[in-house]
């Protein structure tokens, strides 16, 4: 082919093209007429569109006035001019006020009234050739630029004008003389026209539900995407069917704080094979998290073999400390029968250590716009790190604040004592939870006394100690109290400088 053939064919204009740019350009013009910078972009629609629609109603007028300029009927005529005069006078008024109210009110009032009285004026429903069924486009206008509790008005008095006309025909002081023919044929352009307007008013209305309707699927979706691994699946639900007990924006509130340890986790990744390895740490999770999940608590974290959980985020809980303390021992007790388990099967699993703190953090989304992440933030999540920590020293496995237990009146446990955390001024009460059947044993009985001495007579406290100790020699928490009260220290203040 020849180059400059190849260049003139190339180079024709597209007209598709040049028609979108020409509407895009026109809506954008509209949509500055009015505009503010404080709209959104739903306001600014709407202005858009009832700029639009005004404008298009002003151009039919005026062909509908000069059809019946053209048969010499002048009043009737005039009335459609009239409204395309003072439409036209509405939006350059608007332009300037940027009084959207005024605007949408003078422009459903023109609708709703002159078609009436082109009805009036062309002697009644049949002779106008039901010319008021026009005063539709009121309430229609109501419903897309209001609502629907005003459109409900404008239609009532859109059938309160039709009751008038039924009452006034055969009545109409003024007649016209327009030949059948155009009778007929302004029927034809009434009904297409109005039918039109209804259509496009009901293709944007199932356009805006649909639209809801993925908007609402694809939030459903995030919510799912967001938490499902994080936690429990009937919580999801919850969340997905109460979305406004969701704050993603960030807010300060009271949570509990679950973290967890496995004792002696470096060594067995040193030692074990990375299959068997992987496939007990699995199992280990998913019974974890499968009790979390029971509690509904929410999943923070899962950092090698450490566990973080929180209650009362995402959603509100108002009984936070007691899942918490529930959901802990029952982690504790199933950690203590996995780790018996897989030391039958030779594999060295060591005990977990186990931390509950409650206390006001920040919660919600942290993280950049590529990287999302819920947590809280806040000085409790330390805490509860800490505590986890500190039953290395006293020979626990479970370690709950004060914080915690005071928020539970049916707490059954016993007191492990004030631990003076690393970068504390003031010292943190501990409690060790315990089942209800071990409350009155002379075990339990025989300890709350040594604890009690501990601040009064430390030698009576030994001596309590040392008895049970002798009967209960699993008890490691009474076996630490008699090494520190022995080594010269006294009352139940402990000091954890290492953590």
């Amino acid at each position: 082919m020849d180059s400059s053939v190849y260049f003139l064919v190339s180079s024709q204009p597209n007209s598709q093209h040049l028609s979108f740019d020409f509407m895009t350009s026109l809506l954008t013009r509209i949509g500055n007429i009015g505009s503010s910078t404080d709209d959104s972009q739903e306001v600014r629609l709407k202005k858009t569109l009832l700029i639009a629609f005004s404008g298009t109603m002003a151009i039919l007028s005026i062909l509908w006035g000069a059809i019946y300029f053209y048969f010499d009927e002048f009043l009737a005529g005039s009335i459609p001019m009239t409204y395309a005069i003072v439409s036209m006078v509405s939006i350059t008024i608007f332009s300037f006020t940027k009084n959207y109210t005024f605007l949408r009110l003078s422009q459903l009032t023109f609708s709703l009234l002159l078609p009436f009285l082109l009805m009036v004026a062309l002697g009644g429903y049949a002779d106008s050739s039901a010319v008021v069924m026009w005063s539709l486009t009121s309430p229609l206008g109501a419903l897309v630029f209001k609502g629907r509790k005003e459109a409900l008005i404008w239609f009532v008095a859109y059938i309160i004008l039709l009751v008038i006309g039924v009452f006034l025909e055969g009545s109409y002081p003024f007649s016209n003389k327009l030949p059948d023919y155009v009778v007929v044929l302004f029927f034809a352009m009434n009904i297409a026209g109005l039918s039109l307007t209804s259509f496009v008013v009901l293709r944007y209305f199932v356009g805006e539900k649909n639209l809801a309707l993925t908007i609402l699927e694809s939030k459903h979706q995030w919510i799912k995407d967001a938490f499902s691994a994080y936690v429990s699946p009937n919580l999801v639900d919850y969340l997905i069917n109460n979305p406004e007990d969701l704050k993603l924006g960030g807010e300060r509130r009271e949570c509990t704080f679950i973290f967890t340890d496995l004792v002696g986790f470096t060594t067995l990744v040193e030692q074990s094979a990375p299959s068997t390895l992987v496939a007990s740490l699995n199992e280990y999770f998913e019974g974890m998290i499968e009790i979390v999940f029971k509690h509904e608590g929410t999943v923070s974290k899962i950092v090698g073999d450490a566990i973080a959980v929180m209650f009362s985020a995402p959603v509100l809980q108002k009984d936070h400390a007691n899942r918490a303390i529930a959901c802990a021992m029952e982690m504790d007790e199933y950690a203590q029968q996995f780790a018996l388990t897989k030391q039958k099967q030779g594999i060295d699993l060591g005990r977990t250590r186990i931390g509950v703190n409650t206390g006001n953090v920040i919660i919600g989304n942290i993280g950049g716009k590529n990287q999302l992440d819920y947590r809280a933030l806040g000085d409790a999540i330390n805490v509860a790190a800490r505590l986890e920590s500190a039953n290395k020293q006293l020979g626990t496995r479970v370690c709950v604040s004060e914080t915690t237990v005071s928020q539970c009146p049916n707490f059954v446990g016993r007191p492990i004592g004030s631990l003076l955390l690393k970068g504390k001024s003031k010292p943190v009460a501990t409690y060790e939870p315990m089942s209800s059947n071990h409350l009155d044993t002379e075990h339990v009985d025989g300890y709350s006394k040594a604890f009690q001495l501990m601040e009064k007579d430390a030698l009576k406290a030994i001596s309590e100690l040392e008895r049970i100790t002798h009967k209960y020699p699993n008890d490691t928490l009474a076996a630490y109290h008699l090494s520190r009260l022995k080594s010269g220290k006294s009352g139940t203040t402990i000091v954890l400088p290492w953590k």
